[in-house]
């Protein structure tokens, strides 16, 4: 099925989905979808009207769309009818990122504070002297601690992110953290333990969906998110949460489990399919490994559905409903994967008995099950990067004497877990809890120095306190974003990007069941004395050679090949040449890419490229591991084994993190359209209507919520779509920067609550081992 055949309208999608996820997916809150006055910013770019297709940076997403400009100045995005990753469809987010040129609060020069940190006291600077203080500090700080890996770099996922690796790696430094593990890592390391990949889920042809926490109506995730608003008929779709978000609107069923007990519940389903013969034996046989030991040990551990009703307070019969009817459905049946965050510190078991459950049914592979994912391949420049003396091994490395510090007490002892070290998904990716834990304890050496790009680590990182006293304690902080973000409040120098509609950025692969190559091409001119992250970091290479006591460490044979491949193959072109070369095996297709903001090798999917002979999973057994041989080898469960979580105390309760339907993370609340369309203009806090009306609290009433690791006052939202045991309130709020000027100390931070736990497995954050008291004040 081709998938430019399945149009979508706006006026059909608001049809085919219900009031709760519309007025979520297009901002409902909006008097009319509003565009941007030209008496806000006056462009630099020539008059007349056109329009140019791009690519968004809202999100994650990278949805395609048309923008229309007007005499320079962007009126409205539009929705690419050709982008058939995001349906032809652009969300509330998107629309409102025409605002993101013309917002007051965006930096528009270089800044280098002249006050105490976060006393907000900066001056303006030009790039030259904002290059000249950077390389001074950075070499300053190398050679005082004969150390590059004193400097960290810290970022999240972006076209250009890959430039500000570059520079990680000119300066020598082996730390570099990313956002994974803020976010789905150990998702992709559980599943990735069954299969040797992280898949998609085929959810265009799923006949039976399980969602379990990921609020895909709120937490938009193109395609899954248009594909399950606009669910087929013959398709059943069940929730699982403790709290009924906008997703429940769409759900067939919704069960409000009991927080840590989701492990417990796919357990009882895989019982009962191994029990009553539902599972794929054909495909058990010829694909998988382990599946006998799976069969004995749900077994003799007696993972029975009336077990875990009284774990999960879902009823056994509901348990086996659910089992029977996902086999009955596969291999048209999906246990979705999601992409929330990590729930506890032994997330990674749960992830792989989801997986586990669609490998048996044999969901793999197949029209609506888990499909791996394609991908376009592009050329790439090969940069020689010098190997430097001075770089010392990762300080998340290895065996870290801390990571008691950072697991709850239940999980110190038998819980298959680690206890003296903590993986993560690739050496550039790291682990953000123990990598600020080692630089907080100096351990195994000092880091003095941090770049940061495109990320928000104040806000981003549990335990808001730490992160403060993390930077706290560095010499040298640089910030490189398009607003004043928190992280940016404390920084040394601040560094304006260019927005994304303001710059051409390279060519990336979207992979996927159908995979697509897309770029970003400038949609008007800069506004303002911005530069994209390629050319900061070519401006900062040329400064760094300038400076011979930079190289004393390495080889002038190492140097000479930097040169040539970095200095003069890499900075002396320019993106758009660079995007060229990378789809120049394929005739057309930059053209393409600049007409219709998208190329792509075919819009039909393929399905299974892993289930014919000779095919090898990257398992160590080359087959699809129900029982991994690798975790056996390291001492860790091979199977999922079930570990019961502690309960919150009388007047505790336990806090869930959870994102709304206008916001990307942290980046977004500040923008006053979102905020309209969000309906007020802070956060609240979620509490069960039986528990508040105990207590005496009311809508609106403020109250502290309190945890082992901070405090924040917010305002009470009493309601019945919520457990009695949890809390929640919206992520990003609370913000310390007076540079975002429309939530600067409005409503409540989480990360100032939530207590830094991580999954030793996949290095992630456990977002909801966090317990609270609430109290009226």
């Amino acid at each position: 099925m081709s998938l430019l055949k399945t149009k979508v309208t706006r006026r059909k999608f608001l049809g085919a989905t219900s009031g709760a996820v519309a007025a979520t997916l297009v901002a409902s809150n909006f008097g009319v979808l509003k565009s941007v006055s030209a008496s806000e910013e006056k462009s630099k770019s020539s008059k007349g009207r056109k329009f140019v297709p791009s690519t968004c940076a809202i999100c994650v997403n990278k949805c395609g769309f048309i923008a229309e400009v007007n005499n320079g100045v962007i009126r409205k995005i539009n929705p690419n009818p050709r982008y058939f990753k995001s349906r032809s469809m652009i969300c509330a987010r998107g629309n409102a990122g025409a605002k993101a040129p013309y917002d007051p609060d965006r930096l528009k020069k270089p800044l280098i504070r002249v006050g105490k940190r976060g006393e907000g006291k900066w001056k303006e600077v030009s790039w030259e002297e904002a290059y000249d203080y950077i390389v001074d500090n950075v070499v300053k700080l190398v050679k005082k601690y004969q150390n590059r890996s004193t400097i960290a770099f810290a970022s999240t996922e972006g076209f250009q992110e890959e430039y500000f690796i570059d520079l990680a790696n000119i300066i020598g430094t082996a730390n570099t953290v990313r956002h994974p593990t803020l976010c789905l890592a150990s998702n992709i390391q559980g599943y990735s333990s069954v299969f040797g990949t992280f898949p998609d889920a085929d959810i265009l042809n799923a006949e039976f969906v399980v969602i379990s926490g990921s609020n895909r109506a709120e937490a938009i995730v193109t395609p899954d998110t248009i594909d399950m608003a606009k669910k087929h008929r013959d398709q059943t779709l069940v929730y699982i949460d403790p709290r009924a978000t906008k997703t429940t609107a769409l759900a067939d069923k919704w069960y409000p489990i009991k927080p840590g007990t989701d492990l417990a519940l796919v357990l009882a389903v895989i019982y009962v399919i191994i029990n009553e013969n539902l599972y794929d034996k054909e495909f058990v046989e010829k694909y998988t490994y382990g599946f006998d030991k799976l069969v004995e040990h749900v077994n003799k551990n007696q993972y029975t559905p009336e077990w875990a009703e009284k774990e999960t307070e879902i009823s056994a019969k509901e348990i086996y409903w659910l089992a029977r009817e996902f086999a009955k459905h596969a291999p048209k049946s999906v246990w979705y994967p999601g992409r929330r965050s990590s729930f506890y510190t032994n997330d990674v078991y749960y992830r792989r008995a989801c997986a586990i459950l669609n490998a048996i049914c044999g969901a793999w592979d197949k029209p609506g099950g888990l499909v791996p994912k394609s991908k376009i391949p592009l050329r790439k420049y090969e940069i020689e990067f010098p190997i430097f003396d001075w770089t010392r091994e990762r300080i998340d490395a290895g065996k870290v004497p801390f990571l008691g510090d950072v697991l709850p007490e239940h999980d110190k002892t038998d819980a298959g877990l680690p206890t003296d070290s903590c993986q993560y998904l690739s050496e550039k990716d790291g682990s953000w809890i123990i990598f600020r834990e080692a630089i907080l304890k100096g351990v195994p050496y000092p880091v003095k120095g941090l770049f940061v790009y495109k990320q928000n680590p104040v806000e981003s990182v549990p335990n808001r306190k730490k992160t403060l006293q993390m930077l706290e304690q560095m010499e040298f902080i640089c910030t490189i974003d398009v607003a004043m973000s928190d992280t940016a409040w404390y920084s040394d120098v601040v560094l304006p990007e260019s927005t994304y509609l303001e710059r051409w950025d390279p060519v990336h692969s979207l992979n996927g069941i159908v995979p697509i190559a897309v770029m970003r091409q400038p949609v008007i001119e800069p506004l303002f004395d911005t530069k994209p992250m390629f050319e900061i970091m070519c401006n900062l290479a040329h400064r760094f050679m300038e400076r011979e006591d930079f190289w004393e460490d390495t080889s002038e044979e190492d140097l000479e090949m930097f040169k040539e491949t970095c200095l003069k193959r890499l900075t002396k072109n320019p993106v758009k040449d660079f995007a060229k070369y990378q789809v120049s095996q394929y005739p057309g297709a930059f053209e393409k890419l600049l007409k219709d903001g998208v190329f792509y090798l075919s819009d039909k999917p393929k399905y299974g490229k892993t289930l014919k002979d000779g095919f090898r999973f990257k398992t160590r057994t080359g087959k699809i591991e129900i029982y991994n041989v690798k975790y056996e080898e390291k001492g860790l469960y091979p199977l999922p084994v079930y570990s019961r979580h502690e309960d919150p105390k009388p007047g505790q309760f336990r806090f869930v993190v959870g994102r709304h339907g206008q916001f990307t993370h942290a980046s977004t609340q500040n923008n006053p359209w979102l905020l309209e369309a969000y309906g007020d203009k802070e956060n609240a806090v979620w509490i069960n209507s039986k528990v508040a009306a105990r207590m005496g609290i009311k809508a609106g009433d403020k109250v502290k919520v309190k945890s082992p690791v901070g405090e924040q006052i917010v305002k009470a939202l009493p309601t019945e779509y919520i457990r009695p045991d949890v809390v929640f309130y919206v992520h990003g709020f609370g913000r310390l920067s007076k540079g975002l000027s429309h939530i600067y100390r409005v409503g409540a931070s989480d990360a100032e609550i939530i207590k830094d736990y991580v999954d030793p497995i996949s290095g992630n954050a456990a977002m909801h081992e966090t317990f609270v008291t609430i109290e009226k004040i």
